[in-house]
């Protein structure tokens, strides 16, 4: 009878388990973006999120913690219970740069679990229209006479914007005045204004801009030219190899996220990475949608620390405290 009793009761506590895990989730899951509102990062949050959230039959909300070179919002995902319900939408900066860069970060790059790979993009050097550059050796032309009264904008310290930068100035031999914001929305207008000579933005933002003819643009940091201007020389057409980089973006859990709530994500994830409205709006953020998978994002993180740990002690950026 005892051995009977012990069965039925481990028979419930699998039916208990399996019931918890069917009904994941079970309310609102938030999205971290850890940059400011109007970016290229928040605009592919918002459409995957909300189609991630109408397959999981559950509201998605996006919540911005900018600064710091997204180690802000990082570390506050990370430190969330690790229960499903807080997601943070990563760069290739909180991964790899952040880890480089700041002597004391709040959390731990390889610790998130990763949910999928959403997209990739190659950045834009975008000049100031008050300049007149016409290309990139103007550009430099201009920094190597101007010297540090020259300025270059980036998306945050530590950012693949703030490293093009680097990488640019290290390349070509000249020395530029780095001004860090807190993302586009907020470099953008320094440069439209001439406070600023350059910004290398991703191309969703910035080729709006130059569209318009508010911003010039220089070249792009993919190995080939954009489909929707193939006009843009590429970086190393423009005599910079080296500066051959490129953006990418990964939905990713804090460590110890539940095995089922994480396959129940990755499964979200990639049916919203197939909607056509979503890959379009992805496409007009300038960035190539990936198909949501997990695969190859450790082999993708390696390569992207290997280039970057190199690029950083070449250029001596300085630690941030």
């Amino acid at each position: 009878m005892l051995v009977r009793r012990s069965w039925i009761a481990a028979g419930l506590l699998c039916v208990a388990a399996t019931a918890g895990a069917s009904t994941y989730p079970e309310r609102t899951i938030t999205i971290v973006s850890p940059f400011p509102p109007g970016g290229a990062t928040d605009v592919i949050a918002r459409i995957v999120g909300k189609a991630m959230g109408a397959d999981l039959g559950q509201s998605i909300v996006v919540v911005n913690r900018p600064g710091a070179g997204t180690t802000i919002g990082a570390a506050y995902a990370a430190g969330q219970q690790a229960d499903g319900y807080t997601l943070l939408l990563a760069t290739n900066t909180t991964i790899v740069g952040a880890r480089f860069l700041y002597k004391e970060l709040k959390y731990d790059p390889d610790s998130f679990e990763p949910i999928g790979v959403l997209g990739t993009a190659p950045m834009v050097l975008l000049s100031a229209k008050a300049r007149g550059f016409k290309d990139t050796e103007a550009a430099v032309a201009y920094a190597g006479q101007h010297g540090e009264d020259a300025r270059i904008a980036s998306q945050g310290p530590g950012t693949l914007s703030h490293l093009l930068a680097e990488c640019l100035q290290q390349e070509a031999k000249i020395k530029m005045t780095h001004v860090p914001y807190k993302g586009t929305a907020e470099a953008l207008p320094p440069l439209m204004n001439g406070d600023v000579d350059l910004f290398y933005d991703t191309p969703g933002t910035g080729l709006q801009q130059a569209d318009a003819g508010a911003v010039g643009v220089l070249h792009s940091t993919g190995p080939d030219r954009l489909a929707s201007h193939p006009d843009i020389p590429t970086v190393a057409e423009a005599g910079m190899k080296a500066c051959e980089m490129q953006a990418w973006w990964t939905l990713v859990a804090p460590a110890g996220t539940p095995p089922a709530a994480m396959a129940r994500l990755q499964e979200a994830l990639q049916v919203a990475l197939k909607d056509d409205n979503v890959r379009k709006t992805i496409q007009t953020a300038g960035t190539e949608p990936s198909d949501g998978k997990a695969e190859g994002y450790r082999a993708m993180v390696r390569a992207d620390v290997q280039k970057t740990g190199a690029l950083i002690e070449r250029a001596g950026i300085v630690l941030q405290q």
